[in-house]
């Protein structure tokens, strides 16, 4: 397959909001709980679209919503011309335990990752009960981050320090990425698959995606902030999101409408996207 032309941040935009209304049809259609959330919902909030330096979609699915929607997908997938499903099930390269959903119809070349056959592509990030108490819920979600941040590590190419900005976090990453590729992904993977589905997401007071708590507190939320949703514009669009989607984009990001500086507006992955041409 030959590689066509680099997609610029907007025309990759395009393509992966076409593929959110894709996933969303189908949730609404079967019943399937979902939200927007991270950067996906600071702008459907702040700008009623993508922000617009911003390179990807997240949404949010509670764990029993999410495994009927990859249970639906791997049925129906074929139903959806381009589209294909990846997590760790159906691609035993795929470095994450989120899934993506991926249009086949690109390829995304990474920075510093392996290329598994993924084009442009939503991320769909599985939402568990962590706890009745906020401080149940930040020991046990943490075990996640802790163990998510070495997978991480384990599928890199290269080290790279990326984005990190703490001193004491920049002197011990090199040694924990050496320890990491020498463990290897499959033992993080493993142990991250033993955190899922412990704690029932509609019995717990508090709920995070405990197999990639990247942010630690800020990414713990009260399971109420999502019990109700509300459709937003997105684009030429409308989705589901929190209908508390103030206190859950406060709590995670602070005073969220302020843009942040020029030097700060850029994409937080490191891909570029091309047209796949025969």
């Amino acid at each position: 397959m030959l590689r066509g032309n680099e997609l610029s941040i907007k025309e990759t935009q395009m393509v992966s909001l076409e593929i959110l209304h894709t996933i969303a049809e189908i949730c609404e259609k079967k019943g399937f709980r979902y939200a927007l959330i991270y950067g996906t919902l600071i702008g459907a909030v702040r700008h009623h679209d993508y922000i617009p330096w911003d390179d990807d979609v997240d949404i949010m699915m509670p764990r029993p919503d999410y495994d009927k929607l990859l249970d639906y997908l791997r049925v129906h997938i074929s139903e959806y011309p381009n589209l294909k499903m990846f997590n760790r099930e159906e691609c035993r390269e795929y470095p994450y335990m989120i899934t993506r959903i991926s249009d086949d119809r690109y390829e995304i070349v990474m920075k510093n990752e392996k290329t598994f056959g993924m084009g442009v592509f939503i991320d769909i990030y599985p939402y568990d009960g962590l706890g009745q108490t906020k401080e149940e819920a930040v020991k046990y979600g943490l075990r996640g981050d802790r163990m998510s941040s070495l997978c991480y590590q384990a599928t890199r190419e290269h080290f790279a320090i990326e984005t990190t900005t703490s001193l004491i976090r920049k002197i011990i990453k090199f040694p924990v990425y050496v320890f990491s590729k020498m463990i290897g992904k499959e033992y993080f993977q493993n142990k991250l698959e033993k955190l899922a589905r412990v704690k029932d997401y509609d019995s717990s007071e508090y709920i995070g995606c405990v197999i990639w708590l990247s942010w630690g507190e800020k990414d713990i939320f009260p399971r109420k902030w999502f019990d109700e949703t509300i459709k937003m514009p997105f684009g030429k669009y409308e989705f589901r999101v929190p209908k508390e989607y103030d206190k859950v984009l406060r709590h995670e990001y602070g005073d969220y409408m302020q843009l942040p500086p020029e030097k700060d507006r850029i994409g937080h992955h490191y891909f570029k996207v091309y047209k796949k041409s025969v």
